[in-house]
C-alpha cells in the first residue's frame, strides 16, 4: 500500500463501473461489488495475499482460533474451492455464498478477503486473520492445537476485544506506514 497514489485510486458504482479516475476497472471489481451487494452491513473490504492463511487455503486443514485474536474466526474460516480469479459478477456471488455471514474467507490458492463495517475493522480483520493462521501453523509443529470453543471465542470477542482495543490497534499499524 505504501506504493499506491491518490491519483491511482478509483471510485466504482455498485454495478462496477468508473465514476471517477482514470485507471482501469481491477480485474476483481466484481468480487467486491458482489460483497458490498450481497452484505449490506458491509462497506469496507481488504484483499489480500497473506502467506500463512494461503498454505491453509491448499490443504483440507481449517483455520480454527487458538488466541484472543483468533476469536474472530470461531467456527472456521471458509474456503472458496474454486481457483479462478474472482472477474465475473457470477463468480463474486458464489464468493459471497461461500462467506455467508462470517468476517473471512480463503480463496483457495489466492489469498483472502476479509470484510467490516469500517476500513479499520476490514484491515485490522485481515491482520488478525493473519495472526490466527501464524499462530495455528506454529501448534500444529510442536503438538496438537487446541481450538477456543465457541463460547470461550464469544467471550474473547466481547471482554478481551472490545472495539476500542481494535481502534486502537488500526491506530497503531497505521502509523506504522506514515511517512516520518
Amino acid at each position: 500500500m505504501a506504493l499506491v497514489k491518490e491519483k491511482d485510486l478509483l471510485v466504482l458504482n455498485l454495478k462496477g463501473e468508473i465514476v471517477a479516475g482514470n485507471s482501469p476497472a481491477p480485474f476483481e471489481a466484481p468480487l467486491h461489488t458482489a460483497i458490498f451487494n450481497g452484505r449490506a452491513e458491509v462497506r469496507a473490504i481488504a484483499r489480500i495475499h497473506g502467506r500463512r492463511a494461503n498454505i491453509f487455503s491448499v490443504t483440507d486443514r481449517k483455520i480454527e482460533p487458538v488466541h484472543n485474536h483468533g476469536s474472530f474466526f470461531s467456527g472456521g474460516v471458509p474456503v472458496f474451492s474454486k481457483r479462478d480469479l474472482i472477474s465475473t459478477h457470477r463468480l463474486g456471488e458464489e464468493v459471497v455464498a461461500a462467506l455467508g455471514k462470517k468476517p473471512a474467507i480463503l480463496l483457495r490458492g489466492n489469498g483472502q478477503v476479509t470484510v467490516g463495517r469500517t476500513i479499520p475493522e476490514a484491515v485490522m480483520m485481515a491482520i488478525y486473520l493473519e495472526e490466527a493462521a501464524d499462530m495455528l501453523y506454529g501448534a500444529l509443529q510442536i503438538g496438537s492445537p487446541i481450538p477456543l470453543t465457541s463460547e470461550e471465542s464469544a467471550r474473547r470477542k466481547e471482554e478481551a476485544l472490545p472495539p476500542v482495543d481494535l481502534e486502537r490497534a488500526w491506530n497503531f499499524f497505521k502509523q506504522k506506514t506514515e511517512k516520518k
